[in-house]
């Protein structure tokens, strides 16, 4: 105790000694400052103006951006000034988010906004001067900063007032408003959207504000705030211009100078007046107002007098001297307003003339001031009089009154006068504006500076231009500085002007200067046929792009660079070159240009064509040495004749990622051998491809067509893919055409996938027309292969050897490949972890190289980064310098244990076992078994050039029979076995084919066998899902899944079968296929069909004794029962569903989440299921003929199992998950994790895949889960921190935690577990007041609470979340509440409380009798009855109530209160009622200052409801007593007068309003209740905010209202919320905003959102949706508008001309259809006509047009491909005729065709049908 009271006398001694300090700190203060003012007032004799020699650094400012560019603004400051503001001077937050874009981070920058679009011309703002820099010539350059940091650095915490106009800029957006930066640290300042609403709809657009946006702010303080002696930590703000305009600065004695800001308005007072301005005094300070800144331009100070009041706008502080000069100008109160030029000089531009100015006022220093127009005042700086340079005063020439001829220069906004001059120089310039200068005309300029990039040149002295390098000379010069010397004068043409930018480029090429040519400025200028220059900027294989001024760029295509087949042009060409060209076509809309070089007479190219020497030959030998390099290939010399020639890049090598690499390690010098003639027509090209060299050896070179024949086969390259086939080129440009069909021997449906540009090929003519000079090709394997190992190993050997020499290159380098170039394959390296992805770890070796080892080669070790392993090498990847390693200890034993000496050598044809190490595009890596253990070698992966077959039968792992067939180098080149013995297979084959001869078998035909029996079949090829065979003459089928009889997971049975192999198959039945389908109509020629077996080779059936019937075959194929187990076979993944067959017949699908237990396979379903393999799965069931599989186990949900599913929707409250076999479910917050977290559900996200335990099943297909992981894996030990709430467990008094789902006035509704709630009443939330609930207690909140009562009947539980009873800190941050009471009244009343602790609990034993009495005198009133059975709680409740009814002090009953008594208590009763004040915590107060007994908490028996009626408990209603009803109004008003309610009447009126509240919760908490007022709506939207339908739905409930303002500002505040990925959300509430504006707007509205939507959206689904508006609407007039314009717009789309024909016809405009037909016809590409035809259009037309004329005639040729016809004349007054003709049943199948063959026109369908 001694030591407490020590250390509070300490404490209160230093709070003296502090306050002491602190009133001597600020007499001191004061002191100064009054001796500070007094050395201020002072006597001036002239005022000057703000000049270059005043301006100081740290001085503030107020200017005006005068331009705005992209990284920086142009500031306009008083006196003429110009400054300049770099875009790293705008706010920190902006800054911030500049160094995350240039750092690569791209996440949240969508606010990121450009300087244009956060500032805008004429803008008042606040600068501080940060330094100025004086040039050599004499001009000074003024760097400032708006960063409110820098402006308003003097100000600090202190100097803070009230309605302080400050400039503060947007820090962050937040949803109430916006984080303000203002500079002072320590202050949070914050902006609410009511505050910013003025100022955004009036000068922002009606945007909302941006991070980096600067707002001229006023200063908001409570009348608490302005009273406190404490410093200020968190202020508002407000925007609102008319209170920031009209804010004046009052005078306080803690006024500081550092507390006024430039822009700040103060009231002042004159003290002197001088020529040059006036003397003021304002606060306790003097400034200055020079005259210019007086209220008129030009005004004269002797309008103003001494001691005369006026407010004035401080303009700049000097930092120094603390000088302050004043403005009276009237715009600079209005700080918002924009002072842009046009504005304050009207009709003034730069550049005009005035020719008699008169002088208004003469600054000797300075210069003058003249009057242009009335209202309209000029300057004319002494710099600017005369061309004489040195003028140190105004010369007698220019006094008061004279006049002289001048010309405007530019604009001082500040000092509201217009910049001129007098010098001749600047009058008789041609421009002095970048405006003014026209795109393509011939300029002069002088030579300023030489750059690396190009020549700068100075056209005025203003006006600066550029010349780029490609635009200098028509020749490319190698010293252009020595060609161009500075001054020099020089004649260009201008290419680009962009005044904004001001950015002017010109070209001093002779022959674009003086070109007589027309010149393209615009895609307009372009005409079909014109002959004009353009400079080439971009070189490609196939075209060039040409541009021509003002940026317009057309592109050559390759057929049009000249009358030869230019083939490279990069060899002819080059970047710069001025080439004539004629205009072939002109799109202006789309802005593209096509140009041709088929110029008539010109035959400038030809002297770039290479000549082709005497020697030439196609397909000689020949070594080339290496030039040069360009883009496309090498220029080489040929060694033998020394001519040029070149070296295609493609040409480098057989493999496409082994030519960039060659193409990196050639280098000029190289000599690259046997290297052959491939093509002379436009240059004399040579190949290096191996395929083409042994091709002039081999015999496979065709060089001709004249000696192309059938069933030749040759070397190409493949030169183009298209949707139809691909093109091969071979030697001599020998081009031929491969169809699809002939691509390979699988189906092939998309050619780009399989096939390259530059890919080898080996081709076999297939068909020839001589007529047209072309042929056609086949690549199929079976037609170019004969199944020998040697083309295979031949290719592996060829890669081997090219790879050797890039290594080689490169072997000497330092760099990264260096260093890969030193490891080889078989290497032991140390690596170390950085990285864990799914399928692997990224590990590094060494500092540069990377590598990567995947997840079969870790043996299952869980690595984690920083782990150091030992791999071995298997592939080092020189193209994306990377290395592949494996960490197997398998083989890095073997690789460590390699046996290098006789008995581990290796020679050819030894047979071998081999493992599968690696799988690559061009080879397999194996390591060998047996005496070779420990050694590498390499199969080849394709058999042939024409292998496009996937490497994916092979799996790493996999055992092979090998045999070594060649080692070179090192290297071990290895075949499979299988394929070796291919002539042993063609032998037997043969043997069989002889005695099926002797049997008769061989003429075997379909008709003469039978379902059952047994045949030798031979398989003549093998499908994705099929192996087809033929039986003799006949053909038939195995499909896959009648291979085998037990399918191992994962594996595909078609493997074990080759082509020509013979099996014994049992025919199991046939089936039917169509043929012609193609060639013919079905109408004319039905289709042939032909008949196969459907073969099984499973050994059960082929095996089985007897014949079996076909119901025993064939039976299972449609007979599927539950539970069954059947064979799946792959076939493709797609809708979160895999796709198999099960039978030829019957396809199965298998729902994601039934495809495995294991997530990662479920995560990437599509990396785990090729193609074709089979897996053992388990029916679920059949929908829509399809089979429902599983691949695990389980086929019903039951509860506690644990699944995986997948999140569909996360909400703030629940989590929506999506289970096997059909099921939904849902997760509440305290079923997520075992411990408890702030918005826990927000580390979950949709699509995202979990395993969750079951819970209940609570309905059909309905489940509730739980994510907790004691629930997932209840064996294991987890620590659980947070345990599962049961009701039953549930116990007054105990502490329970959960999770805030609701608050709001009627309480904090809690969720314990999946089936509990619990309600804290608004008084047992915190023991002050609250200000808002839904902010303090946000929902996902995590909270404990106190267990009050438990009402085991309806599972009610009441809760507390009072410090008191929790024993933890209040709940409420301190910012969200406020203290109900005074805390001395609080202390004491506590005090009191504990005193009288003891003393209630021996009252209330005393009054227990009595309260027994009480009870029953209550029931034998009536108003309960017997029956009526209460919960505990209630009676307790009641009990104390009575207690206190009766009396509390002596046990006496209570007096018979007066009239005015109660009047006063029934009027505080009602107060009561209406406040809002939990009824229950007033109750408890009152009590407590009685000394009663503390009263249980009330029962809640509803929730908060919208309505304002409520309905009581029966049982609340029974206990109220009934009073004699009487039909007198006034009778029972003095009945109500002479007996108010008693308190335990009020008590059952607040238990019945509660109950309502209670139950109007509930049903808030639905989520299906149709939402009815504003509130259900917006929680409707936050809970779903990307569903337009919620949007569409609110925007009709207030149009409902006709609020149509509101429906507007629904849909806006739609746009802006949903997601902008959900283009079609948008687009719906786009239609919906369309569709209010079209009923309730006007159209200047309608065309405003129209223009908008047409910017966020398609512009053709926009205009779509408008038309239909409108034809809905009834106004066809703006409809036919809107179609003309559609057609302009999407010419090219069919649809739009099919809708606008029914549009026309809908409205009987039969000739306007019949136009608009013809236009269509002309205007759509040929492939979009055959929709178009006249079948469609001209009965469509003609059957219309007969409904309005009454007589036409109506041909119809019959559709299906018959050469008869109908033709019937209609004729009558009557429609009745036409429809009795269309009755006709050749019209109906012509109608029917025409609906088939274009579904999408549906309008004609149900025009016709329904009339029928």
């Amino acid at each position: 105790m001694q030591l407490a009271l020590q250390t509070k006398e300490v404490k209160s001694k230093k709070r003296k000694r502090f306050q002491e300090e602190k009133k001597q700190q600020q007499k001191n203060r004061k002191t100064q400052h009054d001796k500070d003012d007094k050395e201020k007032v002072t006597d001036i004799t002239r005022v000057e103006q703000l000049s270059y020699k005043l301006i100081t650094p740290g001085m503030l400012v107020l200017a005006c951006i005068s331009e705005i560019y992209d990284f920086e603004l142009r500031v306009s400051l008083p006196g003429g000034i110009v400054g300049m503001v770099s875009i790293g001077n705008i706010s920190q937050a902006y800054t911030d988010m500049l160094h995350k874009l240039t750092g690569g981070n791209q996440e949240d920058l969508e606010d990121l906004k450009s300087l244009k679009d956060l500032f805008h011309r004429g803008q008042i703002v606040r600068c501080k001067v940060m330094g100025i820099t004086f040039s050599d010539v004499g001009k000074s350059s003024v760097e400032l900063s708006i960063n409110p940091v820098d402006v308003n650095e003097y100000i600090g915490m202190v100097g803070l007032k009230h309605e302080m106009v400050l400039e503060s800029c947007v820090a962050s957006v937040e949803d109430h408003g916006y984080v303000m930066d203002i500079g002072v640290k320590g202050i949070h300042a914050f902006l609410r959207s009511t505050a910013a609403a003025a100022f955004i709809q009036e000068y922002n657009a009606g945007s909302s504000l941006a991070i980096g946006q600067h707002v001229t702010c006023l200063t908001q303080l409570s009348d608490a705030e302005k009273r406190s002696t404490d410093v200020i930590r968190s202020i508002s703000l407000t925007a609102d211009p008319a209170k920031v305009s009209k804010a004046v600065f009052e005078f306080t004695d803690k006024v500081g100078l550092h507390s006024i800001v430039p822009g700040t308005i103060v009231e002042a007072v004159i003290k002197q007046v001088v020529p040059t301005g006036l003397s003021v005094q304002f606060l306790t300070y003097t400034g200055v107002v020079h005259r210019t800144q007086l209220r008129k331009v030009g005004e004269s100070t002797k309008n103003y007098t001494a001691r005369q009041k006026l407010k004035a706008v401080v303009l700049h502080i000097h930092p120094t001297s603390k000088l302050v000069s004043l403005s009276l100008n009237k715009m600079a109160f209005n700080q918002f307003a924009s002072v842009t030029p046009s504005r304050i000089f009207p009709g003034i531009l730069v550049g005009d003339k005035f020719m008699n100015a008169p002088v208004t006022q003469v600054d000797k220093g300075r210069g003058v001031y003249l009057k242009l127009t009335d209202s309209v005042h000029a300057f004319a700086s002494l710099s600017h009089l005369s061309d004489k340079a040195g003028l140190s005063a105004v010369t007698p020439e220019f006094s008061l009154g004279s006049t002289h001829k001048c010309r405007v220069i530019g604009y001082d906004v500040m000092d509201r006068v217009v910049m001129v001059s007098m010098k001749k120089s600047i009058l008789n310039q041609q421009f002095l504006r970048y405006e003014d200068i026209n795109v393509g005309s011939i300029v002069k300029c002088e030579v300023s500076k030489f750059r690396p990039d190009g020549l700068s040149v100075k056209l005025s002295g203003r006006i600066n231009g550029f010349v780029p390098n490609i635009h200098i000379a028509d020749v490319v010069l190698k010293h252009p500085e020595k060609k161009f010397k500075k001054g020099e004068q020089i004649k260009c043409r201008v290419l680009v002007c962009e005044p904004e930018k001001h950015r002017l480029l010109l070209s001093n090429k002779r022959s674009i200067v003086e070109t007589t040519l027309p010149v393209i400025c615009s895609y307009a200028d372009a005409l079909p046929q014109m002959l004009t220059e353009g400079v080439i900027v971009h070189i490609c294989e196939t075209s060039l792009l040409v541009v021509f001024c003002n940026n317009v760029k057309g592109l050559v295509p390759r057929s049009e660079l000249n009358r030869l087949n230019i083939r490279y042009p990069s060899r002819v060409f080059s970047v710069g070159q001025v080439i004539k060209c004629r205009i072939l076509q002109c799109n202006v809309e789309e802005q593209r240009l096509t140009v041709s070089l088929n110029c008539a007479g010109d035959n400038s190219f030809q002297k770039k064509i290479v000549k082709v020497p005497e020697n030439f030959e196609i397909g000689k030998l020949v070594s080339v040495e290496v030039l040069s390099k360009t883009d496309s290939g090498l220029n080489v010399k040929i060694l033998s004749s020394g001519d040029a020639a070149f070296l295609p890049k493609s040409h480098l090598s057989d493999y496409i990622e082994m030519c960039q690499l060659l193409y990196d390690a050639y280098v000029p010098g190289n000599r690259i051998l046997d290297c052959v003639y491939h093509d002379n027509s436009t240059l004399l090209i040579v190949s290096k491809k191996k395929s083409h060299v042994d091709a002039t050896q081999s015999g496979l070179m065709m060089s001709d067509f004249g000696h192309v024949q059938l069933g030749m086969m040759g070397a190409g390259t493949l030169k183009q893919v298209m949707s139809y086939g691909v093109f091969v080129e071979f030697f001599n440009s020998v081009t031929g055409l491969v169809p699809t069909r002939l691509m390979a021997d699988q189906r092939v449906t998309s050619p780009s996938e399989p096939y390259k540009v530059g890919q080898s090929l080996i081709a076999k003519v297939t068909d020839v027309d001589t007529e047209k000079r072309r042929f056609l090709l086949s690549l199929r394997m079976k037609d170019v292969f004969d199944d020998s190992t040697a083309p295979g190993l031949d290719m592996l050997a060829n890669y081997w050897n090219e790879y050797d020499y890039i290594r080689d290159a490169h072997m000497n380098d330092e760099g990264l490949l260096g260093q890969l170039t030193r490891l080889s394959v078989g290497d032991i390296v140390v690596t170390t972890v950085a990285q864990v992805a799914a399928h692997g770890v990224v590990c590094r070796v060494g500092e540069e190289v990377e590598g990567l080892i995947i997840r079969a080669h870790l043996a299952d070790k869980a690595c984690k980064e920083g782990d150091v392993l030992e791999a071995v090498v298997l592939h080092v990847d020189m193209l994306n310098r990377c290395i592949e390693l494996s960490a197997s200890p398998d083989l890095i034993k073997h690789m460590k244990h390699l046996r290098d000496n006789k008995y581990g050598e290796i020679k050819p044809d030894q047979v071998l076992k081999a493992e599968v190490q690696l799988i690559n595009d061009n080879f397999i890596l194996v390591s060998l078994k047996g005496h070779a253990m420990g050694r590498l070698a390499f199969l080849p992966a394709r058999k042939h050039l024409n292998d496009i077959v996937e490497t994916s039968q092979h799996t790493i792992g996999q055992i092979n029979t090998i045999v070594v067939k060649r080692v070179i180098g090192g290297r071990v080149l290895v075949a499979l076995q299988l394929q070796e013995k291919k002539e042993g297979r063609m032998q037997v084959l043969l043997e069989r084919a002889a005695s099926h001869k002797t049997d008769g078998s061989k003429n075997l035909h379909w008709a003469a066998a039978e379902v059952g029996q047994t045949h030798d079949a031979e398989i003549i090829s093998l499908r994705d899902f099929q192996a087809n065979v033929v039986i003799g003459d006949a053909k038939g089928r195995v499909f896959i899944s009648e291979v085998v009889d037990k399918l191992q997971d994962g594996t595909c049975p078609l493997q074990g079968l080759q082509i020509h192999d013979v099996a014994r198959v049992r025919i199991i039945g046939t089936h039917d296929v169509k043929t012609h389908v193609h060639k013919h109509l079905a109408i004319t020629q039905p289709y042939r069909v032909k008949t196969f077996f459907d073969c099984s080779l499973k050994p059960s059936r082929v095996e089985g004794e007897g014949v079996l019937t076909a119901a025993e075959l064939l039976g299972y194929q449609n007979d599927f029962k539950k539970d069954q187990r059947v064979q799946a076979f792959v076939d493709g993944y797609h809708s979160n569903c895999l796709w198999v067959h099960v039978t030829p017949t019957v396809m199965g699908k298998i729902h994601r989440l039934n495809l495995s237990e294991d997530l990662e396979v479920l995560r990437n379903p599509t990396q785990f299921f090729a193609l074709g393999r089979g897996y053992n799965a388990t029916v679920l069931g059949k929908n829509n003929d399809k089979l429902e599989l599983t691949f695990i186990g389980k086929t019903e949900l039951a509860e506690n199992d644990v699944v995986n599913a997948v999140i569909t929707k996360v909400t703030p409250v629940d989590i929506f998950l999506q289970l096997p076999f059909g099921f939904h479910a849902k997760s509440s917050l305290p079923d997520i994790s075992d411990k408890y977290k702030d918005c826990i559900q927000k580390k979950h996200h949709e699509g995202e895949i979990v395993k969750c335990c079951v819970l209940e099943l609570n309905s059909v297909n309905m489940a509730t889960v739980s994510l907790r992981l004691s629930r997932l894996k209840p064996a294991s030990k987890n620590v659980i921190t947070d345990a599962e709430v049961h009701f039953e467990h549930v116990q007054p008094g105990s502490l329970l935690k959960g999770y805030i789902v609701s608050s709001g006035s009627s309480g904090v509704f809690i969720s314990l577990a999946h089936n509990l709630t619990g309600r804290v009443g608004c008084g047992d939330v915190s023991d002050d007041y609250v200000k808002d609930f839904r902010e303090a207690l946000p929902i996902g909140k995590v909270v404990t609470a106190k267990v009050l009562s438990v009402d085991s009947d309806n599972k009610w539980v009441d809760l507390s979340l009072l410090p008191r009873d929790t024993g933890l800190p209040d709940v409420v941050p301190s910012e969200h509440r406020t203290a109900r009471i005074a805390d001395g009244k609080r202390k004491r009343k506590r005090s009191q409380c504990d005193e009288k602790t003891n003393e209630r609990a021996t009252k209330v034993k005393k009054k227990k009798s009595r309260l027994e009495v009480a009870d029953k005198a209550e029931m034998s009133d009536g108003s309960t009855p017997k029956k009526a059975k209460m919960p505990s709680t209630q009676k307790k409740v009641l009990k104390t109530k009575l207690i206190e009814l009766k009396g509390l002090k002596g046990g006496k009953k209570l007096k018979k209160a007066k009239p005015k008594k109660l009047k006063k208590e029934a009027k505080r009763d009602s107060d009561e009622e209406d406040s809002g004040v939990d009824v229950a915590s007033s109750d408890r107060k009152v009590l407590s200052a009685e000394d009663a007994e503390p009263v249980a908490r009330l029962e809640v028996s509803g929730g908060f409801s919208w309505d304002n009626t409520f309905t009581a408990p029966v049982s609340i209603i029974e206990r109220v007593p009934v009073e004699s009803s009487s039909s007198d109004s006034e009778d029972e008003e003095q009945q109500s007068r002479k007996r108010p309610k008693t308190r335990l009447e009020r008590i059952a009126d607040a238990k019945q309003r509660e109950a309502a509240l209670y139950k109007a919760e509930l049903d808030n908490l639905n989520t299906e209740k149709e939402p009815k007022s504003t509130e259900e709506f917006d929680r409707l939207v936050l809970a779903s905010p990307n569903s337009s339908i919620v949007w569409l739905q609110y925007m009709a409930f207030h149009l409902q209202a006709t609020e149509i303002d509101r429906a507007r500002a629904v849909a806006e505040r739609g746009l802006k919320t949903i997601n902008f990925r959900e283009e079609q959300e948008k687009l719906n509430v786009w239609t919906g905003l369309l569709n209010l504006e079209n009923l309730y707007g006007s159209p200047e509205s309608l065309h405003a959102v129209f223009q908008r939507a047409l910017q966020a959206n398609d512009q053709f689904k926009v205009y779509h949706q408008l038309v239909n508006i409108y034809t809905a609407s009834g106004k066809m007039e703006h409809a036919e508008t809107t179609y003309n314009t559609m057609i302009r717009k999407f010419s090219q789309v069919r649809d739009v001309w099919l809708d606008f024909g029914t549009f026309y016809m809908r409205n009987a405009q039969a000739v306007l259809a019949r136009r608009l037909l013809e236009r269509s016809l002309k205007s759509l590409e040929k492939r979009h006509r055959k929709c178009l035809t006249l079948l469609q259009w001209q009965l469509y037309l003609t059957v219309c047009h007969c409904t309005t004329q009454y007589s036409d005639t109506f041909s119809i040729s019959n559709c299906n491909g018959n050469q008869k016809g109908i033709n019937q004349r209609v004729s009558g007054t009557s429609i009745h005729s036409l429809i009795k003709f269309i009755k006709s049943i050749y019209c109906i199948v012509a109608w029917f065709y025409v609906y088939a063959s274009y579904k999408r026109n549906a309008n004609i369908y149900e025009f016709f049908f329904g009339t029928i």
